[in-house]
């Protein structure tokens, strides 16, 4: 990500079918709390990596991987007890979504970016426990529960998380 993508993804946070599920911490400041976590990362200043998710040579979304001991309050609230990777996305375009996409394009994010990068063999993504259309793209994608976990200054604190190991991303189970 880019510093010419932000207005790009300040549109995407501000969307209904997005901010419905990012704007999940009660705070007056979104969108612009996310647009500066993302240029803290940009900067170095924040391990996260953001990226933009390109579709046909065009930009639909936003995907950002990190090393989730990196960040010890999350690592707490799920507790896997093993080196993981996290990912969280949106696709912000609202003609892209539930047409398929989601999960070929986290498969080969993980697959081609996120594992080398992090040396890990686990991903996990927590999404809020109501989220079921993104629940469902995840078991698509190979993910399956493994539990749930509270985020307690969430608007909605039960979260379902979620795994998918590097062997069974490499085996092509589904």
């Amino acid at each position: 990500m880019r510093e010419e993508d932000l207005p790009l993804v300040r549109t995407w946070l501000l969307r209904p079918h997005v901010q419905q599920w990012f704007d999940d911490v009660p705070t007056d400041r979104y969108p612009d709390d996310a647009i500066v976590e993302r240029r803290l990362a940009m900067s170095g200043q924040d391990p996260t990596d953001h990226f933009i998710i390109v579709l046909d040579g065009r930009p639909i979304g936003d995907i950002q991987s990190y090393r989730i001991d990196d960040h010890p309050e999350y690592a707490a609230q799920i507790a896997v007890g093993r080196p993981a990777v996290g990912i969280d996305l949106f696709i912000g375009e609202p003609e892209i979504i539930g047409r398929g996409h989601g999960p070929a394009l986290i498969r080969a994010f993980l697959g081609d970016v996120a594992f080398p990068r992090y040396g890990v063999d686990l991903c996990v993504i927590g999404p809020t426990r109501s989220n079921t259309a993104a629940i469902r793209a995840y078991e698509k994608a190979g993910f399956r529960f493994l539990k749930t976990y509270l985020e307690p200054d969430a608007r909605e604190p039960e979260h379902y998380l979620m795994e998918l190991s590097r062997a069974e991303l490499d085996a092509g189970e589904l």
